[in-house]
């Protein structure tokens, strides 16, 4: 990306930590080494944009007085899975010559559909969906139900931060890959803890009681057996997944 206006740059240095800049070399590097307190994380960020025939479609139906609705589904996503697999390359390009403690992306979604892109990064890392018992109410988080990319790139990628650019303001979550063999380096290291209350870490999540992770070698394109492997381990009944959509409707208002 673009590193003259960089959000990622801006909230390491409101931490207190530096950001130096990766210089470029023969092979596609990372962007940012950060150090705080010693820890030294290696970043590589993204940002994803609105797509322009959206904009577009949305545009084109204010100026005509009309509502514009959208639906999103905030699951996998292949097109921010391409990203993910680029930004692992490059992250293992920079670690090989580079002294480091920890790898991670950063994705910010901006513009208009920035929410929908902030959660569809999430579930394309891990793979995730709700899942609900038909007999109880309420729906719980399940982490690694589907393929993800947290586990396919387990030995390069040891977490990422979400993030939504709204303004002036920047929401951000701080992703832990449990596959990692840096999960806990990271998750113990002076970056996490600017994360008090947007630390996503399922295994401290299942251990709460707030989810399910589906820790299994079963192919994950039969999602029955996947279901059954659950109902196994948590002694639950008659078990569904669901996976959510955000929806929005927009119209133009005089000013």
């Amino acid at each position: 990306m673009s590193l003259e206006f960089s959000v990622a740059q801006q909230v390491f240095h409101a931490w207190g930590a530096t950001a130096q800049e990766i210089p470029t070399s023969s092979s596609e590097e990372s962007d940012w080494l950060a150090e705080l307190q010693g820890f030294r994380l290696l970043v590589e960020e993204k940002e994803k944009y609105e797509s322009p025939d959206s904009q577009q479609e949305r545009e084109a139906a204010l100026r005509s007085g009309g509502v514009h609705g959208n639906t999103a589904p905030l699951t996998q996503s292949n097109r921010l899975s391409g990203i993910v697999r680029k930004a692992s390359k490059q992250l293992s390009s920079t670690a090989s010559r580079i002294q480091h403690d920890a790898r991670i992306i950063w994705l910010t979604g901006v513009g208009f559909d920035g929410e929908a892109k902030h959660y569809q990064f999430m579930a394309t890392l891990y793979g995730s969906t709700k899942i609900f018992e038909l007999d109880k109410k309420g729906l719980r988080e399940c982490y690694y139900f589907r393929n993800s990319d947290f586990y396919r790139y387990r030995e390069k990628l040891d977490g990422a931060v979400a993030a939504i650019a709204t303004g002036d303001k920047v929401t951000m979550k701080l992703c832990l890959n449990t596959y990692s063999p840096r999960y806990q380096a990271l998750k113990l290291s002076p970056f996490a803890a600017q994360f008090p209350d947007g630390l996503i870490d399922p295994l401290a999540d299942e251990y709460a009681g707030h989810a399910y992770i589906a820790d299994t070698d079963i192919d994950r394109s039969d999602s029955g057996v996947i279901l059954r492997c659950l109902q196994g381990k948590y002694g639950l009944t008659r078990v569904m997944n669901m996976d959510m959509n955000i929806a929005t409707a927009t119209v133009a208002v005089p000013r």
